[in-house]
């Protein structure tokens, strides 16, 4: 839960030193796609805080030649903490110069929870419409994967195509 998560954050910020390995099990939740349009050939990851965490083992799972059906991967990575984006922001780069035209990053600063995400430039820019064939994936704390869900529902995306991962 959202208590964990910040427990971990806490646990990065202040105990964990450059070269100190940290193991992170995954849970019980994969990706489920029940929408009619299959193959999947594109996702959209809407990711805050440490749900970056399992969108890269997606993108590093889905996009090398051959492991799946997905063309390309957009990432929207909101946080309201700019330190918040060193989490992730060395493995994000590195997947994104092994596969630039495949995967597009947008790391946007703001508190998504309190502001609406219509209106936000950089989110209408950094998210697709959908198309046939398009999954979206939310990841992060329970507030922002609500907020992220209805606005993805409001830009186009059946319920059926969106998957939330706690």
């Amino acid at each position: 839960g959202e208590e964990g998560s910040s427990k971990f954050m806490e646990v990065l910020r202040n105990e964990l030193r450059p070269g100190d390995e940290v193991a992170i099990k995954p849970g019980k939740h994969h990706l489920t796609y029940s929408g009619k349009h299959v193959p999947v050939t594109d996702m959209v990851y809407l990711a805050s805080g440490l749900g970056i965490v399992p969108v890269l083992d997606q993108i590093k799972a889905t996009l090398p030649r051959g492991a799946s059906s997905v063309k390309t991967s957009s990432v929207v990575w909101l946080n309201d903490d700019r330190d918040t984006f060193d989490l992730a922001m060395d493995d994000l780069e590195g997947e994104y110069l092994k596969y630039p035209s495949k995967l597009a990053v947008s790391c946007i600063l703001d508190d998504v929870v309190k502001n609406p995400m219509e209106g936000n430039k950089e989110v209408e820019e950094a998210v697709p419409y959908f198309n046939a064939g398009t999954m979206a994936v939310v990841c992060g704390p329970k507030r922002f994967a609500e907020k992220a869900k209805g606005y993805l529902t409001r830009k186009g995306y059946p319920e059926n195509c969106i998957c939330i991962l706690p």
